[in-house]
């Protein structure tokens, strides 16, 4: 079980240093912003094209749920993502000068690699965790190390694009899949599928029955429904508003999402000490209307002191609330589709997330004031609290 959480871990923090967002994400953010000069809806289409992989993970589910490779449904994913990856990071790394569609065609690709291996890894954590009934604690693993992961990287971040260049910063994140790579080689098993159990044909039919009994389940549906509600709210660019309106720092701005992701793996550590102590209702009633309250706190940022205090109050409550419904996301996975469905959760949250960015972006970008923002991104949190009782937590 130790060795299994820590490549849970282990391979959250690889995703988190590479694509998700990665070492590049700020950097990249104000390369765009202010030496292409584009506007904050323009940023977040990019960053909307550059998502697509990630929206569309059941893809990605159904071809490592339905098609081994030599053998492993999980070994030779992650050596040729980890291994793609680094060559693109290395690509973008050897350019001077960049334009928005070289920038979304690299990410792009590099989301593809880091988005295949996502899914591996959930199918791991789900397989094993629901074998195990631990599948709580191989959340809070891997979320804690993505969390305390971000912290140093978001700092990383804002350092780099304060004194480096962009190319720099894409070469330093080259070597992390590298990492990945290794471990994968020398420290992961896996046992082989014997050909005489395996039938292509058979495989695909077998995952596409299983994963319509998953869609027609209507405990799916809830959950389906709760995360897209709980993912879709019209985001404030915080970028913009940090950097225009309070004019913070390029470091400080990185270190102030640190600080955040601190709170966050602190959430996470929280959940999976006392979630196996407290109902999922409860707990979610609660951490939900707690969350919907420290979105409206963004609208008194004024200083770096209040700002600390706000990002992390609203990081720690809203890593609860998340990891939660990924608990319950992954114990409504159908037995023989484990990473299909389990993407299928994933690519909701990614795609109204996404859409949320953009909306926000768009408002913003109309001069649609930063509270008021903040107000109706609120609103759509605390939706979520009247979804709970669809969701049946008690006979789930």
């Amino acid at each position: 079980m130790r060795k299994l959480v820590i490549l849970m871990g282990l391979f959250y923090l690889i995703q988190t240093y590479t694509n998700n967002p990665g070492i590049t994400a700020l950097p990249q953010s104000l390369y765009l912003k202010e030496t292409l000069g584009l506007s904050a809806t323009t940023i977040a289409q990019i960053g909307g094209i550059i998502s697509v992989p990630w929206m569309i993970k059941p893809v990605w589910g159904f071809i490592v749920d339905t098609f081994p490779i030599f053998g492993f449904r999980t070994k030779s994913y992650l050596i040729i993502c980890y291994s793609l990856a680094s060559v693109v990071l290395l690509w973008l790394g050897s350019l001077e000068k960049y334009t928005g569609l070289i920038l979304a065609l690299g990410g792009v690709i590099t989301s593809v690699c880091i988005a295949t291996s996502d899914v591996v890894a959930d199918r791991l954590m789900v397989t094993k965790g629901k074998a195990l009934n631990q599948t709580s604690t191989l959340q809070s693993a891997q979320w804690t190390a993505l969390c305390l992961g971000e912290a140093l990287m978001f700092y990383l971040g804002g350092l780099l694009a304060k004194f480096t260049s962009l190319s720099i910063a894409f070469t330093v994140s080259a070597f992390v899949p590298l990492l990945g790579l290794l471990a994968t080689l020398f420290f992961f098993k896996e046992d082989r599928i014997s050909k005489d159990r395996y039938s292509p044909i058979s495989s695909i039919k077998v995952s596409i029955s299983t994963l319509w009994r998953a869609i027609k389940s209507r405990h799916l549906i809830a959950v389906v429904l709760f995360i897209a509600f709980l993912k879709f709210s019209p985001s404030p660019p915080l970028l913009f508003y940090f950097r225009d309106t309070l004019g913070f720092s390029e470091d400080f701005v990185g270190s102030l999402s640190a600080v955040g992701s601190i709170a966050s793996a602190i959430g996470a550590i929280v959940f999976g000490v006392f979630s196996p102590k407290v109902s999922r209702q409860s707990l979610l009633n609660l951490i939900i209307g707690l969350s919907a309250l420290s979105t409206l706190c963004f609208m008194f940022i004024y200083n770096p002191i209040s700002a600390v205090l706000i990002q992390s109050v609203s990081s720690f409550f809203s890593m609860i609330a998340f990891i939660g419904v990924l608990e319950i996301s992954a114990r409504a996975c159908p037995e023989g589709a484990e990473g299909t469905s389990f993407a299928l959760l994933a690519s909701i949250s990614n795609l109204t997330l996404s859409f949320g960015e953009i909306f926000g972006g768009w408002l913003y970008d109309f001069k649609i004031p930063f509270a008021l923002l903040t107000a109706i991104s609120a609103a759509f949190t605390a939706l979520c609290w009247f979804l709970i009782p669809i969701l049946k937590l008690d006979k789930n």
